[in-house]
């Protein structure tokens, strides 16, 4: 599990995913997907500025069980020169949580999901009460 994690106060430059979570992530060539695993929630995004190479925000959340309350707050990126021609667009894959401005560029206000998701819980032997 995360939980509660805040990133503030961040300046970048040409970062390719300034504001990121990704569940999908996998640094070999082949691997196996475990997003199931892992629960996210409670992830503050405050005050990041800079530039940006790929996409400003990059949510990609499991499809079983997303991210849930997770805040964009005083998001401030613009597109590095650098990396002209590419994506450039916030994206956010079941990712719930709010938003609230100022907020540049403008995809980041309609990326996440109002409410809470539905999560799954994940039963495991301890979890249980026996009589």
């Amino acid at each position: 599990m995360v939980k509660n994690v805040s990133f503030s106060r961040i300046q970048v430059y040409d970062v390719m995913f300034p504001v990121m979570i990704d569940q999908y992530y996998c640094d070999k060539q082949n691997c196996k997907n475990h997003t199931s695993t892992v629960v996210i929630s409670g992830v503050k995004f405050d005050e990041i500025s800079g530039t940006f190479g790929v996409q400003p925000v990059h949510l990609a959340c499991s499809t079983s069980i997303p991210c849930t309350d997770v805040d964009l707050t005083d998001i401030q990126l613009s597109p590095s020169p650098k990396y002209k021609g590419l994506l450039q667009k916030a994206v956010c894959w079941n990712s719930y949580g709010k938003s609230q401005g100022p907020l540049l560029p403008s995809s980041i206000d309609d990326c996440l999901k109002s409410g809470g998701g539905l999560i799954k819980r994940i039963a495991r032997s301890h979890d249980r009460v026996c009589y």
